[in-house]
């Protein structure tokens, strides 16, 4: 899939994202969950800036060009990369899967709900109270819809993005190479 934006692409396809990097002291953070780094919340806010025009799955090719990235730094950099994304992943994927456990709670309480009104309707002679456990019912209905159709939307272009992110390519060129 082509890129729709003003970035380059590389000939395998994949969308060119340039970072100049003048001094590499914040690319990691300083904290990290497990043992391996993490890139920095600012490395993290320029990639996702950068990719916000693409597509969620368009394919990535970072060039990142430096005089002050050593070739160990290069792989802990690509490592902490993909450590970063790769936890985003994961708490998006759980996200999703808690609202679809909230969409089904939410529908069938709707549904059970609904089927108490309409119940009400039938057998006793006051309708307010029917009407009422409806408009509940349609509410419940309604914010099921809401998370699975419209909020979920979102976690699934997350998704893409992330996978896209783990699976960049990563080229490095000293400050007097054109990438």
């Amino acid at each position: 899939m082509p890129a729709r934006s003003r970035h380059a692409v590389d000939d395998e396809g994949r969308a060119i994202l340039r970072m100049n990097v003048k001094d590499d002291s914040g690319f990691l953070s300083s904290f990290s969950v497990g043992e391996k780094p993490v890139i920095s919340d600012e490395v993290a806010s320029f990639l996702e800036n950068s990719t916000v025009a693409l597509p969620p799955a368009q394919p990535l090719a970072l060039h990142i060009q430096s005089d002050c990235i050593d070739e160990g730094e290069r792989v802990e950099y690509r490592s902490a990369i993909k450590e970063y994304y790769t936890g985003q992943y994961v708490a998006n994927e759980n996200e999703s899967r808690r609202n679809r456990r909230i969409v089904l709670l939410l529908a069938l309480c709707g549904i059970l709900i609904l089927s108490m009104a309409i119940f009400l309707e039938y057998q006793a002679e006051s309708l307010i109270w029917a009407e009422v456990i409806d408009i509940a019912a349609w509410v419940f209905l309604w914010e099921a819809v809401d998370i699975g159709a419209f909020r979920n939307h979102e976690l699934r272009a997350n998704r893409l993005r992330y996978l896209s992110l783990i699976e960049m390519k990563i080229v490095y060129h000293s400050t007097g190479e054109k990438g």
